[in-house]
């Protein structure tokens, strides 16, 4: 009898070993939903309070209203931008005065920032520190009890810790070394300057001209320039019409000007806004007067007689790995939009259902 027993707890062994194995084999790995794809701002309708955001995946379609699904809640009132920053993703809720903190991948909410960041618009993250983000800028218009300016957030506890004072109505920024680059468009008004600060010591170090209303501002690196468009003064805000919108180059290093272009080469009907850019093909897209117009980065003139698209967005994208153009679309302020993508030759790919007024895309 006891000579058996060996064999038996051997076979019992190889049993369990296999089901162990078998489990592990079989059980499916765990993938977040909103890891990979594209994510859909809406700013939805002012005064609202339905600003939403939509997914959009390569394998498993689109889904709306992700934020609001995931918490139970509603996002806010006008959501103007979003970023992500070491796996948390930032939304900017403009009329809410407050930026949503989420796990990027799953969407859930972790945190809020609700004080000192009126009317905020845009967040970039300084440079890291012994590989770790400690900080992060918001750009803010101010205006209810607040001047205009940047918000220095300490990016541990998620809360403002400082005040940098720009120009009016500061809109997009970017970081080039350790300098921040923000566009004063003046808000209501007309702005005309790009202020430059350094990341160490969170001071403005220069203020550099440009041309009237700077809003969008991407760094090239390639060419090593950061580009900042300048949409021209509104027609309500000068009798003579608009003036010349212009791309203006510059030099990070010098921190000069080093060539202004002139979109359409003088005043035009309407202010060019969105700029956006696929550096692997090195092309600039923007849009202008219901249409999308395009340009290489290394652009001597920027002409607006054959856009790309003759498509009306309310916002643009470009998806960096594939070239597909994404732009939102909205019939009027009480109806829903849609995303129409097109191939970067213009030919139209397909549509998808959003919320309202879908007004920009990150992809990841």
């Amino acid at each position: 009898m006891y000579q058996h027993r060996p064999l038996r707890l051997s076979l019992l062994g190889l049993t369990l070993l296999f089901f162990s194995e078998a489990c592990t084999i079989t059980e499916p790995l765990r993938t977040e939903p909103y890891e990979h794809g594209v994510i859909v701002l809406e700013a939805g309708q002012s005064g609202k309070g339905n600003a939403s955001v939509s997914f959009i995946s390569s394998d498993r379609g689109s889904v709306n209203s992700i934020f609001t699904t995931t918490n139970d809640r509603p996002l806010g009132d006008l959501l103007r931008s979003y970023t992500e920053i070491d796996g948390k993703g930032y939304l900017l809720v403009s009329n809410s005065d407050k930026v949503e903190v989420v796990e990027n991948s799953t969407f859930r909410s972790i945190a809020l920032v609700d004080k000192n960041v009126e009317q905020c618009r845009y967040m970039v993250a300084a440079p890291p520190q012994s590989g770790f983000y400690l900080k992060g800028y918001v750009s803010y218009w101010g205006g209810k009890t607040m001047a205009p300016g940047i918000a220095i957030v300490n990016l541990a506890d998620r809360k403002v810790i400082n005040h940098i004072s720009v120009g009016p109505g500061p809109e997009q920024m970017v970081v080039v070394g350790d300098q921040l680059f923000v566009a004063n468009s003046g808000g209501p008004d007309n702005g005309n300057t790009v202020s430059v600060i350094n990341t160490i010591t969170d001071q403005v170090v220069t203020t550099i001209p440009v041309g009237d209303v700077p809003t969008s501002v991407i760094y090239d690196p390639t060419a090593g320039l950061v580009n900042v468009l300048c949409s021209g003064k509104p027609s309500r805000l000068t009798a003579g019409g608009t003036t010349t919108a212009e791309l203006a180059r510059i030099n990070p290093v010098t921190r000069q000007v080093v060539g202004h272009v002139s979109i359409g080469g003088h005043p035009v009907a309407g202010n060019p806004t969105n700029l956006v850019f696929n550096a692997t093909s090195q092309t600039f897209y923007f849009l202008l007067k219901g249409a999308v117009y395009s340009f290489p980065a290394g652009a001597t003139s920027i002409p607006v007689d054959k856009p790309l698209l003759n498509q009306s967005f309310t916002g643009l994208g470009v998806d960096p790995s594939t070239g597909i153009i994404y732009g939102g679309y909205s019939r009027d302020s009480t109806s829903k939009g849609v995303v129409r993508r097109f191939q970067p030759t213009g030919l139209r790919i397909d549509s998808v259902a959003v919320g309202y007024v879908p007004n920009g895309f990150y992809f990841k």
